[in-house]
């Protein structure tokens, strides 16, 4: 366990039966002793996000049932700005040299960054949703609308399609021609869609 008394990445903490810090890594005192005066001595849930201290004492409450598991769980852990780091953790009871349950071993990481960009994903799905939602509707009002129109009127649109179809459009090449020529096969393509697809 040396190298995670000195780990940069990890952070490694006992708390006693009592729920108080016993042992605290050097890496998790930087980031996180501001909670307290001495983090020693003081409860876990000072540095835990309220929802979720309860959870921690259920997961210790298991490893002291079944002391050979090692059980994960996800915790906020407080900042210094009043919001809140997002940690995972792997608990297991710390023993002592008669095998005797002296309390939980933990040890996590940060994951606010990958929690934040996992945040960022799903607000921009959500919105992607709601506009394919909103593009869909108005792609039916249009259809409704145009399943509406007299027989006249789409006989006279697929005579359009079927004309810009078949047209030579090397005959007319001066620019404005071209122009006009480009804009009407695109509008037929637009109507074309909305009417048939």
């Amino acid at each position: 366990m040396e190298f995670l008394e000195h780990s940069s990445t990890f952070y490694y903490i006992i708390i006693d039966l009592e729920g108080r810090y016993a042992y605290v890594n050097d890496y998790f005192l930087q980031k996180f002793g501001f909670v307290a005066s001495e983090l020693i001595g003081s409860n876990f849930s000072n540095s835990v996000h309220p929802d979720d201290a309860e959870r921690c004492n259920q997961v210790a409450y298991q490893l002291i049932m079944n002391p050979e598991k090692v059980i994960p769980i996800d915790v906020r852990k407080p900042d210094k700005l009043g919001g809140y780091f997002w940690t995972v953790w792997e608990f297991s009871v710390a023993k002592d040299a008669e095998g005797q349950p002296t309390g939980i071993r933990c040890i996590g990481f940060d994951i606010t960054s990958a929690q934040k960009a996992r945040k960022d994903l799903e607000t921009y799905t959500q919105r992607l949703e709601k506009l394919m939602k909103l593009e869909q509707h108005k792609k039916t009002n249009v259809k409704n609308t145009l399943a509406t129109l007299p027989d006249e009127v789409k006989d006279s649109l697929i005579g359009i399609f079927g004309l810009m179809q078949v047209f030579n459009f090397e005959d007319y090449q001066d620019d404005f021609n071209k122009v006009v020529i480009e804009r009407l096969a695109e509008y037929s393509e637009i109507l074309d869609k909305l009417i048939f697809e």
